[in-house]
């Protein structure tokens, strides 16, 4: 805490810092910034064009496959419940058994 404190007590005034190398900082780091959000594009721009790609390429567009998987799904609901319906109405009930 010491360092903090100039040789009448008070805190260090902002003539302490070299303005240089804090201008010189900033400038590297805004190009860093800038550099970073180039490269986050150009590697969106790859990964989007990719996709596009690889959707151009299915044998059937994804909503037609989506549409198929979700009456099969539906199909499959109903033979389910209708088992589970016909299995209930078979059972005897437990009074009969005894």
């Amino acid at each position: 805490m010491a360092a903090d404190v100039n040789t009448r007590g008070g805190i260090l005034s902002a003539g302490y810092v070299d303005r240089r190398l804090l201008a010189g900082s900033t400038v590297l780091f805004g190009a860093g910034l800038l550099a970073c959000m180039a490269g986050a594009t150009v590697g969106a721009v790859a990964v989007t064009r990719a996709c596009r790609r690889y959707v151009a390429d299915l044998a059937e567009p994804p909503q037609v496959t989506a549409r198929r998987r979700w009456q099969q799904a539906r199909s499959a609901t109903a033979a389910g419940i209708g088992a589970w319906h016909d299995y209930s109405k078979h059972q005897q009930p437990e009074d009969a058994v005894r």
